[in-house]
């Protein structure tokens, strides 16, 4: 997909400017408990076998919440949280004691890490927030290795709740709604993609219009 066929699709492009005003107006001051986090996962995946003796990016990692569960409750060989915005991960950095746990602040479309780099990148509410999408996912493309998967979790677009938050709560000037048919370009970039709509807490529910999210699993042909 071509980035002007894009960019027509969202009728956006990123910024940087309005991104850290959004985010500034609350910096987080605390650890977040990961309790429900692992429960986001674990509902929908097998997180142990995906995650397990991997090195692992987690993109966009903002408030660290999931980089620091994966590193403590899935055994990754090493786990990168990348974040754009320095003091979102301020809390977590503090009190890691995790050697396999590291920080990095950096953004999704130059990724500072050298090609082949992760067996696994991992992203939390981070795509939607991208609406230009092609250049992260050739980013993702770069950084993972052969064989090499992103998981994500993103928004459920379909969702009538997700929908009024979008148009009525107050989000970030560069968020969308992240439509299925977006992610084509994981396609078009040599991954096998995989889409479940789920709700964490009734996760046997396989509605598309009641799932609260939609988990991503896309996966290097070669």
């Amino acid at each position: 997909m071509a980035y002007s066929c894009m960019k027509k699709m969202t009728g956006k492009t990123y910024s940087l400017d309005g991104e850290r005003d959004f985010y500034r107006q609350n910096w987080p001051k605390e650890v977040a408990p990961g309790e429900t986090l692992e429960l986001y996962l674990s509902c929908w995946l097998n997180a142990k076998q995906l995650f397990g003796n991997k090195k692992v990016l987690d993109i966009g990692a903002g408030k660290c919440g999931y980089t620091r569960v994966i590193a403590e409750r899935f055994n990754p060989e090493m786990i990168v949280a990348c974040e754009l915005l320095t003091d979102r991960m301020m809390p977590v950095f503090k009190v890691n004691e995790n050697r396999k746990l590291c920080f990095v602040t950096g953004n999704c479309f130059e990724l500072p890490f050298k090609n082949s780099s992760f067996e696994i990148v991992f992203g939390s509410l981070v795509l939607h927030h991208l609406p230009d999408l092609e250049k992260v996912i050739a980013e993702i493309n770069r950084v993972l290795g052969r064989k090499g998967r992103y998981i994500g979790l993103e928004p459920n677009p379909f969702n009538p709740l997700q929908i009024y938050k979008h148009y009525c709560a107050g989000v970030s000037p560069n968020q969308i709604l992240l439509y299925p048919w977006y992610l084509n370009q994981f396609k078009e970039c040599g991954f096998q993609i995989k889409i479940k709509y789920f709700y964490p807490k009734l996760y046997w529910l396989k509605i598309p219009f009641w799932g609260s999210l939609m988990g991503i699993i896309a996966e290097k042909n070669g």
